[in-house]
Order: C-alpha cells, then structure tokens, then sequence
C-alpha cells in the first residue's frame, strides 16, 4: 500500500474554489457597512437650511413664505423698528365775540332802536300865569286816601275858571275825561318822546289833532276828578315816564 492509502488529499482545484467563496464574502461584508456609515451621516446631518424668507410687498402687507430654519446651536435675535409718534392736531375753535365786560355776545345781535333823543330842559314854559307849587312831584301822602303814594306832577295853584296855557309848541293827542282821576284831561304832544299834560280842567278848549303854540290857552282850571279843590296838577312825561315838570321848565 502506497504511504497514501486510506487518506484523501484535497484537489488543488477545490481550496481555489473555497478561498474565492472567502474572498466574495468578505466583499460584501464591506459593502454593507459602507452603505450602513453613509446612511446614518446623512440622518445626522439633516437637510440644508432652507433660504427662504418673508417676502414684504411695498403695501406693508406680509407675504407667508417657508419658514426659516436655523442651524442646532445657533441663536436668533429679533429686531423691532423705532416707532416715532407725532400728535394730531387739534381742532381750531370757532371764533366767538367776547365783550369788554367778559360777557360772550352772539355773532350778530340786531340793534335796538336808539331812544328818542330829549329836548332841551328850558323848552317848556310856564302853564300858567303865576307859578306857585302847593304840591311838589314825589312821594307824599294822598290828599284823599290818606295813602303814601308817588304824586307824578306839579299842584299849582289857581282859582276855578283860571287861564291854562300850553307850555309849549306840539300836538293835543288827548281832550276829554280821564278815567284814573285826571277828570278833564289834555295832553299835548311836544315830539321827541316829550309831552305835558293838564288835569282837573273845568272846561276844555281846544280839541285832539289840532296844533297849538307856546302860550296858547287850552282850558280853564277847576276840581274834577280826585280833587279836593281848584288847582292844576301839571305833568310832564318823557318817553312814557313820568318826570319832575320842573326840570323842564
């Protein structure tokens, strides 16, 4: 028996075979981890910041776009714009008219009528001949009621039937019977808001419309009326109001 009886030595052509079987699989094994390594750096590393950013129209209006990311590890600050402010106007006043005396008059105040403008204080002459007071003008006590009253005239005296003169140039607006105590009453108009009148007459002589003259004889003195005797009560009134007769004459 030959010394290799009994034992199989391998072929040459099968230990090729094997080392080859050997050599593939070690190939792919580095394949593999190769592929394994790329693919977890790329989990890691994420995707690429994007650059996409706000877009702002000249209107001030803000278009969405993607949002910004920013690196792991980065910080971020924000930045507001100063804001300037600036007061609005105020609304002007409307003007308004203020009087010397502080007092707030309307724009426009229609004008009164001015008053009539009074005669000279020495037109008036006498209505009588003689002239004496026996009853001035002012507050006294009535003569009939016994009453404080304010007499609105001059008493004069002078007998029953005595002469009564105009005391001045003007119109007769009133002749006849007084209902408030006159009795016989005249009144003429003297213009300028000025008149006289001459009460407690026994007799009347002249007639309304007609016109008279300084000194012309309108009536004769008595005691009709609220009298209690022969006198001529005389009164003057300047623009409706009564006034002393002896400022006038």
């Amino acid at each position: 028996m030959s010394p290799t009886t009994g034992r199989h030595r391998p072929l040459p052509e099968a230990g090729t075979r094997a080392s080859r079987r050997k050599q593939v699989t070690a190939a792919a094994t580095l394949s593999v981890a190769a592929l394994l390594t790329a693919a977890l750096t790329a989990a890691h590393a994420g995707p690429a910041p994007s650059s996409t950013v706000p877009a702002v129209q000249a209107s001030g209006t803000v278009t969405a776009g993607a949002p910004v990311q920013a690196p792991v590890g980065a910080s971020i600050s924000y930045e507001r714009p100063a804001v300037t402010t600036k007061q609005a106007p105020l609304p002007v006043p409307a003007k308004t008219e203020v009087a010397a005396s502080g007092a707030v008059a309307p724009k426009s105040v229609a004008a009164a009528p001015a008053p009539a403008q009074p005669v000279s204080a020495a037109r008036l002459g006498a209505p009588l001949a003689g002239m004496s007071v026996s009853s001035p003008f002012g507050i006294r006590t009535s003569p009939i009621s016994g009453a404080g009253e304010l007499h609105t005239g001059l008493d004069l005296v002078a007998a029953c039937q005595t002469a009564v003169f105009a005391a001045g140039a003007g119109t007769v607006v009133e002749a006849g019977w007084s209902p408030y105590g006159g009795g016989n009453r005249i009144v003429v108009d003297h213009g300028n808001g000025l008149k006289s009148t001459y009460n407690h007459l026994a007799s009347i002589e002249t007639s309304v419309g007609a016109t008279v003259t300084p000194g012309q004889r309108l009536a004769a003195a008595g005691t009709t009326g609220n009298s209690t005797g022969c006198h001529l009560h005389f009164e003057v009134l300047l623009n409706g109001q009564t006034v002393n007769p002896q400022g006038w004459m």
